[in-house]
């Protein structure tokens, strides 16, 4: 879910930047930009560089799902997982070249702490686009690589009763990541497609 979210922002921010976005500049010199140019003294319209968007595919992406085979098992037998359905992508999302993904929770409580790790798996048309994706959703406390066309992230929650939750990515969840990332690099070089 939370990458959905993710894509979304990232999606609309995209589809926002391509609507009409005007530059304004006060008699002050302060500028602003904003998609309604009636409060300006000279709109011009805005364009961003053409280096900030993700080539679109002249044909849309085919429609698979990932398989799960990437993700690693369970550190240990303290751990719970739970895979989600892959989920294809929206139209937006194919036109920014995305085929499918899947993600794996890997849980586990001890005592008043609990803690979850998931790991995301994104596949792409072309190694740019899982590139430009992979730096655009990145996040502080995540953790994210590429595999050709594949995009591999992980992120964490540290629950601590009484104390409330905080994003951890722990030693644990990083080399979960690191597992699937390796997995879907052996993949790669069998001339398999990873998820």
């Amino acid at each position: 879910m939370r990458k959905r979210l993710a894509l979304a922002l990232v999606c609309a921010g995209s589809l926002a930047a391509r609507a009409e976005v005007y530059r304004c500049e006060d008699p002050s010199g302060a500028v602003r930009f904003t998609s309604d140019p009636r409060g300006c003294a000279e709109p011009i319209v805005h364009e961003p560089p053409g280096s900030r968007w993700v080539d679109a595919p002249t044909a849309p992406a085919p429609i698979s799902p990932p398989p799960s085979e990437v993700f690693p098992p369970a550190p240990s037998r303290a751990w719970e997982t739970l895979t989600e359905a892959p989920e294809l992508p929206d139209d937006a999302e194919r036109a920014r070249g995305l085929i499918a993904s899947v993600a794996r929770h890997y849980t586990r409580a001890r005592g008043p702490v609990s803690e979850v790790c998931t790991v995301e798996l994104w596949s792409f048309v072309r190694p740019e686009q899982a590139e430009r994706a992979g730096a655009e959703v990145a996040q502080p406390h995540w953790w994210g690589r590429t595999a050709g066309p594949e995009l591999v992230l992980a992120h964490g929650v540290r629950l601590v009763r009484e104390r409330g939750s905080r994003n951890e990515l722990s030693a644990d969840c990083t080399a979960l990541a690191e597992a699937a990332h390796a997995r879907a690099l052996a993949t790669l070089r069998a001339g398999g497609q990873a998820p």
